[in-house]
């Protein structure tokens, strides 16, 4: 594809140090896919390689280098410090007119702070809700750009003055618009008899904060009104393992009517196998799978909380729940979403137009105004 854009920097340095790979990890290789396309920018992602972060960077067709490092559980200052050295070489090997633009806070600290010791211009793109500690203040201060995603994350850096911060929504690529033919077999067996499943899902990491849990005590009560309703879960473990949500499911009486599914990739196909999406996680930044959801046509259900509450509120797709709802309440809402999925579904021309919005080409040019206004920047 042509590019559109001679720029005078780069490469753009896309540092992480963990492995789990998550909706900020997808944004950002879609960007980095889309500034190579449209803007002849080159990107690295750096990363360790026995990570899932780095895998899924190559799966994507991107230039994946090593950081020499294994894979992060924790940040540690003092691990980041005894690399400094190690790190500068590497950063010093790209040149001087590189970008470092780092996506969470540990990125920051562990290569933020090589990249400003070097005159590296810093970008950093605040992708979650954090406690915002003295020392993570310090960090983001620091970056000569600072970047959020939603409105939820610019008021967690309410410490910044307006001028300091650009809020740009993340890129979604190609959305699919309607839900592909025989998306659905795979599930029929787990239905009784000739009935057609109602599939109710739940999509993310076992997190806490995204309360699988929670979610399969709502799934018991659909299941008490709903004889057809059957339940799927895809995601990988974190907080909790699978075998803790097989427990509850037996324990709710429910395990005969939920598939464990597993991370699959791409999530859209996922989504495209529902009838309905619950979300009920708390302090989701902005929220993917919702906004994939409303791409699909697929209706949903979620926390009235962060994110969310400003997906819905500037395109709606679904219903909100108060965030201290009780499963009956979800349920209640899930059942009315289910018994008229017309009333919240968009009509097909608004998810085009929220699709545009959202393409990864309008999102890099806007990235780029960030990177064109502090590529003179020095530490």
């Amino acid at each position: 594809m042509t590019s559109e854009t001679n720029a005078n920097f780069g490469p753009i340095l896309f540092p992480f140090t963990g492995s789990t790979v998550g909706g900020s990890h997808i944004s950002t290789f879609h960007l980095a896919r889309s500034l190579e396309a449209h803007h002849g920018v080159k990107c690295v992602v750096l990363a360790p390689l026995a990570s899932n972060v780095a895998r899924q960077a190559a799966e994507m067709d991107l230039e994946v280098h090593s950081t020499g490092d294994a894979p992060a559980k924790a940040r540690d200052f003092a691990a980041d410090i005894a690399k400094v050295s190690r790190r500068l070489r590497t950063l010093k090997s790209y040149g001087p007119d590189a970008i470092v633009h780092c996506n969470d806070i540990w990125s920051l600290q562990s290569w933020g702070i090589v990249g400003r010791m070097l005159g590296l211009p810093l970008v950093y793109h605040h992708r979650a809700l954090l406690r915002m500690r003295w020392l993570d203040r310090v960090l983001v201060r620091q970056s000569h750009g600072i970047i959020t995603i939603s409105d939820p994350c610019r008021r967690n850096l309410r410490f910044l003055p307006e001028e300091r911060v650009t809020c740009i929504l993340n890129p979604f690529p190609d959305p699919m618009l309607k839900p592909p033919e025989g998306r659905r077999m795979e599930f029929h067996p787990h239905t009784s008899g000739d009935a057609e499943p109602i599939l109710i899902g739940f999509i993310g990491n076992f997190q806490f904060r995204k309360r699988p849990d929670y979610f399969l005590d709502v799934c018991a009560v659909i299941a008490a009104r709903e004889s057809r309703a059957r339940f799927v879960i895809f995601g990988r473990e974190r907080d909790f393992q699978g075998r803790d949500l097989e427990k509850r499911a037996a324990d709710l009486g429910i395990a005969d009517r939920l598939v464990l599914a597993g991370f699959r990739s791409p999530p859209e196909m996922n989504i495209a196998t529902l009838d309905i999406l619950l979300a009920p996680a708390l302090g989701e930044p902005f929220g993917r799978t919702l906004v994939e959801a409303l791409l699909l046509g697929v209706p949903f259900v979620a926390t009235d909380d962060a994110g969310h509450s400003e997906i819905v509120a500037r395109w709606s797709g679904g219903l909100l729940v108060g965030s201290q709802a009780t499963a009956d309440k979800f349920a209640e809402e899930a059942m009315r979403v289910l018994a008229a999925p017309e009333d919240f579904i968009l009509s097909l021309e608004a998810r085009r137009k929220v699709a545009e919005e959202l393409s990864p080409r309008s999102h890099a040019a806007r990235i780029m105004n960030v990177y064109r206004s502090i590529s003179g920047a020095k530490a």
